[in-house]
């Protein structure tokens, strides 16, 4: 993501867009198989850099400049399948890597419904969220919550609103929807060991269908259970 967001601020220095930088534009927005979800924090992102040089942008050349943009971005007929479904697989970093790739594009929301949580990397990304003003709720299983490096207490020190079952069962539940748009699950644990060591799948899915169902889960989860 960040270096398709440099791309765009060279090219904005110029407020142009030739055809040798259209085309090594949509090359760029190819490779990084990007979903809706991405395609709309790409544009959000847009109109972040303007607004940052407001006072020094031609208006001609700018709208023209953001029109070509946004034509790299769009797909050329309504049709043309964009990526909506993406997997990853542990040991390495590419699970935790779209995790906090997800929760880093937030920009309303982040439910979060995970056994444990301890991967610092994640749990910063999480508190940047809440910080810029991001929705966060999370839910994690009370048992862990002493597990030695849990990063729920100070999740809930910076006011992240964290709430926890208190039955004998494990809410055991890995999952995580942002902006009631993009859904993450799997056997993935936000921890160390998952990412080092442990053998674990990640799916990030834009399905309509799922997202709504976790949706419902979490938020059924939510009113049972109380706050930490």
């Amino acid at each position: 993501m960040q270096e398709i967001i440099n791309f765009l601020k060279a090219s904005f220095q110029t407020k142009e867009l030739q055809t040798k930088d259209k085309q090594t534009f949509k090359k760029l927005v190819k490779s990084k198989a990007f979903s809706y979800h991405d395609l709309n924090v790409v544009r959000s992102k847009l109109f972040e850099i303007i607004l940052a040089d407001t006072n020094t942008a031609d208006g001609v050349k700018l709208i023209n400049w953001l029109e070509e943009v946004n034509k790299c971005l769009l797909p050329k007929n309504q049709n043309t399948q964009l990526n909506e479904n993406r997997c990853y697989f542990s040991p390495g970093d590419d699970c935790e890597n779209a995790i906090v790739s997800c929760i880093r594009n937030a920009r309303r929301s982040i439910k979060i419904c995970v056994f444990t949580i301890s991967e610092n990397v994640i749990s910063e990304s999480i508190i940047e969220a809440k910080k810029r003003g991001v929705s966060v709720k999370v839910i994690t299983d009370n048992d862990k919550l002493n597990d030695k490096g849990s990063d729920i207490r100070w999740l809930a020190r910076e006011e992240v609103k964290v709430k926890i079952d208190e039955s004998s069962s494990h809410m055991h539940h890995k999952f995580c929807v942002v902006d009631k748009s993009v859904l993450l699950t799997g056997s993935y644990n936000w921890t160390k060991s998952a990412a080092d060591r442990n053998q674990e799948n990640l799916l990030v899915t834009e399905d309509p269908k799922m997202v709504k169902a976790y949706i419902s889960e979490f938020e059924n989860l939510w009113d049972t259970f109380v706050y930490f």
